[in-house]
This record gives C-alpha cells, sequence and structure tokens, in this order.
C-alpha cells in the first residue's frame, strides 16, 4: 500500500517510487533557504522546476520538498510531503517551514492539504 500512496504523491511531481530511510524533516533546518541549499548538495535527489517552484525528489528518505518561487506570497517556505505508514494506514505526513506572513503561510498550508486530500483520494481508490 505505501508503495501506491507514493506513487500517488509523486505523481503530482512526475516520480517515481523507490526505497526507504530515515528522513530529515522541515525542523532540522534553521530557515528554508539552508533546506533548499543542503537538499541540492545531497546525492542522489532530483532536482526539478515546476510552475516555478522548485520541486526537490529525496529517494532515500521517500520526501517530496516543494520551494515556491520569489514573489510568491509564501516566500520563503519549503514544505516536505512523506508517505509513512501510521498503524495500518498509509498517510502522508507534511512538515512546513514557512517564513513569510501569517496569512501567506496559512494560505501556502491550505493550497497543500488540498493536493494531500486529492492524493488521499486517488489512494483509496
Amino acid at each position: 500500500m505505501r508503495g501506491i500512496a507514493l506513487a500517488v504523491l509523486l505523481v503530482f511531481a512526475g516520480a517515481a517510487p523507490w526505497p526507504v530511510s530515515a528522513a530529515q524533516d522541515t525542523a532540522s533546518y534553521p530557515t528554508a533557504a539552508a533546506a533548499l541549499e543542503s537538499l541540492r548538495a545531497k546525492p542522489g535527489v532530483k532536482t526539478s522546476i515546476q510552475s516555478g517552484w522548485t520541486v526537490i525528489e529525496d529517494a532515500a528518505a521517500l520526501s517530496l520538498w516543494s520551494f515556491p518561487p520569489k514573489g510568491h506570497p509564501a516566500y520563503p517556505a519549503a514544505i516536505q510531503r512523506r508517505v509513512v505508514q501510521d498503524g495500518s494506514e498509509v498517510v502522508i505526513r507534511m512538515n512546513v517551514l514557512c517564513e513569510a506572513s501569517k496569512a501567506a503561510c496559512d494560505a501556502l498550508v491550505a493550497d497543500f492539504e488540498g493536493l494531500n486530500g486529492r492524493v488521499r483520494k486517488e489512494m483509496q481508490r
């Protein structure tokens, strides 16, 4: 089931599933810029630009990171999504590091929760 959930999550990023290891989350980084710099330097990650957003696929950690472009109301920010097993269910865990205004950060979280909801619906099919 986890493979299906990850595949569905990564369809939104145009990626394919991979093996699992421990994931570093946004709390591990002091700023979104530090997260972006560290992830870009990490071996094995894939970086792409999608609609102006920097998207980093961290295969080793089963994580998909999203960074909004300059000019976005929530810039700078880092959003990490991971598919994890929680008891008998597979869920999407999201960590957000947002340095913009509270309103912009709240809107960013709401947008990603909407994306996650669509992924959950696809996983239930």
